[in-house]
């Protein structure tokens, strides 16, 4: 119960977005639900009106998907006694739009941005390491990756009898930005769990990118999560057997 009233406390002390992260989300919300609307501007020839709906449409689910992820940052940053920041990437939003003039929105390249971690002195006293470190960043970055996937797969779930195009959407949205974001591009969740943990990495990589594909596929939800770990395992052994453990071994010949 304390535990619970202590993250209370950080939500509404912590919760705020300074003006530069504000103008961040608007612009990156605008610019992704633009680019998974491009090509809903008219069927055979362009309507202005048509694209409009569509694009406010699309704007929706960004903004939904960005709150839940910018939100499992921030709730992942408190229990550690950080503060998590989103810090749009104008190069990646302008590779995106690149992308869909030059496929005609066929190309989904979503590259928003990531985060910059703000230490909270006060709530890391008694911590073993006191400064911030690489592993604990990229934990916090990859929990708005987890939070993607878990979207996709619960409105998967709700959509299931329903099939409505909007749930689909936000479904594919997810899956596609998830993917995007487990990447290693700076400044991008994959980048920061890389350089935080090649081993915690290599699970999470093809953890996400399973689950993803799994999700779109016609088949059951808990099959595709249950499976999609059970892979995840297997390339994070066989990471280990044919990578890292040569690594650690050092260049020096055994005995």
């Amino acid at each position: 119960m304390g535990a619970l009233v202590d993250m209370w406390g950080k939500v509404k002390r912590y919760y705020k977005f300074t003006p530069a992260e504000l103008r961040g989300f608007i612009i990156s919300i605008l610019v992704l639900s633009f680019i998974i609307s491009f090509k809903e501007w008219g069927k055979e020839r362009f309507s202005l009106t048509m694209g409009l709906f569509n694009w406010f449409n699309a704007a929706l689910i960004v903004t939904l998907v960005f709150i839940v992820y910018n939100f499992a940052h921030r709730i992942s940053g408190w229990s550690l006694g950080y503060n998590a920041e989103y810090k749009m990437w104008l190069t990646g939003l302008f590779i995106g739009l690149v992308f869909a003039f030059v496929s005609r929105g066929r190309i989904w390249v979503l590259l928003p941005g990531g985060i910059l971690i703000h230490h909270l002195a006060g709530h890391r006293l008694g911590h073993f390491r006191y400064e911030i470190n690489y592993f604990q960043h990229g934990m916090v970055a990859v929990a708005g990756t987890i939070s993607l996937i878990t979207m996709a797969a619960l409105f998967k779930v709700v959509n299931a009898n329903l099939n409505i195009s909007l749930l689909n959407k936000l479904i594919l949205f997810c899956v596609v930005l998830a993917i995007y974001d487990i990447l290693p591009i700076p400044p991008l969740a994959g980048s920061r769990l890389y350089f935080g943990s090649r081993m915690v990495y290599a699970f999470m990589f093809c953890t996400i990118i399973v689950a993803g594909i799994l999700l779109l596929l016609d088949i059951n939800v808990l099959m595709a999560v249950f499976g999609s770990i059970a892979i995840g395992i297997i390339c994070w052994l066989l990471y280990y057997i044919f990578f890292e453990h040569k690594v650690w071994s050092g260049p020096w010949p055994k005995k």
